[in-house]
């Protein structure tokens, strides 16, 4: 006997009736008696969902000035002339760097990859991320600021590339998103912009519909999750990255990611933008 999965509905339906005619919605192997039951499920479990804990590092980073004098990248001159400039121009320091040519790409990011803990590529192969590796789609690729290069299938790994500072809120949702840990490594600006371009543009077309939408709020989002269920069974995922709410509806013929940000000073839930 199939029992409604929202608490305070409960309805049954003999289990041979529920094979047969496929009564009812199946969401994370759980059976509803009813789209409207989905719905409520569903907006309470978003809601619900906690914020993660605070992405900053508990040891503050090293100032990457400091680094780049220890690493002999540049002079204490160098970097006086730099600061100087930065309060002028408002770019960031290795990019005041590089501007005023005291200092090289590579040396800036070996300095950013040393002050975020991770590695980097100082080169990359712009083709590998052609074909998509990590199944993401090109818009959360683009909204989330990182971009998968190579997958580790054994240990579950998917190493992404991003520019400094570290997206450590991107790098969670990935993790929640997909089940898969991210690999950092830090490349330069105009190499993360020309991966970003490059990202799925020779992935053939696939039978399963991949679709990155925009939502209101959670009520959108819960009927969107419904209509979804009411097809066929679906797995349902939830990530926060910064302010902004991901969820994930996967069935056997589709993707959709949907995508929602918190307005922190009402309780409806805006659209966020796909750009980084």
């Amino acid at each position: 006997m199939a029992r409604c999965s929202r608490n305070d509905c409960r309805r049954w339906r003999p289990d041979v009736l529920v094979r047969a005619a496929g009564l009812g919605l199946r969401v994370d192997g759980a059976w509803f008696c009813s789209r409207t039951c989905v719905e409520s499920v569903t907006q309470q479990r978003l809601r619900g969902v906690p914020r993660p804990a605070s992405q900053v590092p508990a040891i503050p980073a090293l100032r990457l000035g400091v680094l780049l004098l220890h690493q002999g990248a540049i002079t204490s001159a160098d970097l006086s002339k730099a600061l100087g400039a930065q309060r002028t121009t408002g770019r960031r320091l290795g990019a005041e760097l590089q501007h005023l040519g005291l200092a090289d790409a590579a040396s800036v990011l070996r300095g950013l990859s040393a002050q975020a803990g991770v590695s980097y590529l100082a080169s990359v192969d712009h083709a590998s991320v052609r074909h998509a590796p990590g199944g993401l789609s090109p818009d959360e690729v683009r909204a989330l600021g990182v971009v998968p290069i190579q997958v580790d299938q054994a240990n579950r790994l998917l190493v992404v590339a991003c520019q400094a500072p570290l997206p450590r809120a991107s790098l969670s949702a990935v993790r929640q998103l997909t089940g898969w840990t991210p690999e950092p490594l830090l490349v330069s600006d105009a190499d993360w912009q020309t991966l970003m371009r490059s990202y799925g543009v020779a992935s053939p077309a696939s039978e399963r519909r991949v679709e990155f939408i925009r939502v209101r709020d959670v009520g959108d989002a819960a009927a969107r999750v419904a209509a979804a269920a009411s097809v066929g069974p679906i797995m349902v995922t939830e990530a926060h990255c910064d302010s902004a709410m991901w969820v994930r509806i996967e069935s056997a013929g589709a993707i959709d990611t949907l995508l929602m940000r918190q307005d922190e000073d009402k309780s409806q839930w805006q659209a966020a933008t796909t750009s980084h």
